[in-house]
């Protein structure tokens, strides 16, 4: 089966962009209220449970893309008994991963005092809504969880997201409600759990309605259970690596600089990864698209395409670095006054992080999709150690600074150069490596140039207050693409690119 995907790319980004719009307005709303209501310590506390749960959640991530990988081939070749039997394969391992990680995730009970510096709220039992949040971490493991595996394959991203929409609406306003009238957040945080089981069971029902045809059962030979196995491993490590990056940042300024520090930094950290999340939707929404490409296409013709997502993907992110660059300080300023703002230079590092994590997405993309973990494992492992190291190291020596330094030089290593040189020996095999680095390179120094005259042109701006913003956001709208216009419009990238957009904008759907 050759799936359309043009048309489910389009679908995808279209429903997921709405999905993650919703999802970082909406949030935005309540920790405002929380800030405002009950104080900033209890989003430290927030900061804090997600990074410990985002380590625990480690097998499930390898475990899900792996099962998601290994479908790409049978639902090319329409192999419904072959799906059936991944299903009843990745359900039973997800069980046993859930009983894990809720085992793993008790037995770190004592320690959570060790990681806080500082007081917690005086009304706030740490351990009992810890295990609200652990609770609503497990969830996914038992209730349908290899069903939602089956529309990522699919290439049908659309129809969980519209499900999701429905149900985060719904977790919101209760959450809002529970801040506002009872300031009880206990209530607030019981919200999540809930809401997750919501989703899971509407997800469920909606892909039998789906796809009938999957309905379990049978057994997967023994050969291609061991090299999922193998996968899995290899995708933990590469897990651990991205994890890292965020989890053990908020450990370690929860543990050095304070729950007051790590809600500022998480606030900071919020506006950086909702742009992230957003441009994430254009990733996630290609991704069974890209799977089937490699399972029916040469590596030639998926090199090519490469290149042209590349770019566009990459003009995208630099747009969103400068916006990030000029508009962050005046927007945290509207949003929670000068008093929760951090330096400029944090700004900058902010700005940059930003687009450095960007740079690999689509060769990561890429490289998800040719089953490139096992390969990358020893990579991982040091990625993850050497942001470990430096965190520690550079956070007593330059504070929260040293933190941010630490994942960038961590990531633009191991991750994105390595990465690049791994998918290059093993998939696109035929070379080019060089062009990809000298390409990327060009493309940051062309971004910074445009934050450079983009900034120098807002800082003119002297009007304060919404009025301002809005006009530096006009600013930002304008002078940077008109700058990477100038800089592309005559290489072939842009050409091969535009012919690409306008395939897709002939889409009808």
């Amino acid at each position: 089966m050759r799936l359309n995907r043009s048309e489910n790319t389009k679908r995808n980004i279209i429903v997921g962009e709405i999905d993650k719009i919703s999802g970082i307005l909406l949030p935005f709303f309540v920790r405002t209220m929380i800030l405002h209501v009950i104080g900033a310590e209890y989003l430290g506390l927030t900061g804090l449970f997600y990074s410990i749960l985002q380590m625990l959640n480690l097998t499930e991530m390898g475990f899900g893309t792996a099962i998601v990988y290994s479908m790409y081939q049978p639902i090319a070749q329409n192999d419904t008994k072959m799906i059936n039997a991944l299903l009843t394969f990745y359900k039973k391992v997800y069980q046993r991963v859930g009983i894990a990680v809720m085992g793993v995730g008790m037995a770190l009970m004592p320690f959570l005092p060790r990681l806080i510096h500082g007081a917690v709220p005086a009304d706030i039992n740490l351990y009992l809504l810890y295990l609200v949040y652990l609770s609503n971490s497990c969830i996914g493991f038992f209730v349908f969880p290899e069903r939602k595996a089956l529309l990522i394959a699919h290439q049908r991203d659309d129809l969980g997201a519209r499900i999701h929409i429905f149900t985060q609406l719904g977790m919101y306003l209760a959450q809002a409600a529970c801040i506002l009238l009872s300031k009880n957040y206990y209530l607030y945080a019981l919200m999540m759990p809930l809401s997750s089981l919501w989703y899971s069971l509407l997800c469920a029902k909606q892909v039998r309605k789906q796809y009938p045809m999957y309905l379990g059962g049978g057994r997967i030979d023994p050969g291609i259970c061991q090299e999922i196995k193998k996968q899995v491993i290899g995708l933990t490590i590469r897990k651990a690596a991205v994890m890292s990056r965020d989890a053990f940042d908020s450990i370690f300024v929860s543990a050095f600089l304070g729950l007051s520090m790590t809600a500022i930094y998480a606030n900071y950290y919020y506006i950086m990864d909702s742009v992230v999340m957003i441009l994430a939707v254009v990733k996630t929404s290609m991704a069974g698209g890209v799977g089937n490409s490699i399972a029916l296409d040469s590596p030639e013709r998926n090199l090519q395409k490469m290149h042209q997502i590349d770019f566009l993907f990459l003009w995208i992110s630099g747009w969103c670095a400068v916006c990030l660059l000029c508009l962050y300080q005046p927007f945290m300023i509207l949003w929670l006054g000068k008093n929760m703002t951090l330096p400029f230079e944090m700004v900058v590092l902010f700005s940059v992080y930003f687009y450095v994590l960007k740079m690999g997405d689509i060769r990561t993309l890429y490289g998800e999709s040719a089953g490139i973990w096992w390969q990358a494992r020893y990579l991982s492992i040091a990625e993850a150690a050497a942001n470990l190291c430096l965190n520690w190291m550079m956070v007593q020596w330059m504070g929260l600074k040293g933190i941010i330094l630490a994942t960038l030089i961590s990531y633009f290593i191991f991750n994105f150069i390595g990465g690049a040189a791994l998918l290059y020996k093993y998939y696109f095999t035929q070379g080019g490596l060089a062009g990809y680095m000298l390409s990327h390179m060009k493309y940051a120094a062309v971004t910074g140039v445009a934050g450079v005259i983009t900034y120098a042109a807002a800082w003119q701006i002297q009007i304060g207050g919404l009025a301002g913003f809005a006009l530096k956001a006009a600013v930002c709208a304008v002078v940077p693409n008109f700058v990477f216009y100038l800089a592309y419009c005559k290489t072939k990238d842009f050409k091969d690119s535009m012919t690409l957009l306008a395939a897709v904008r002939k889409i009808r759907w």
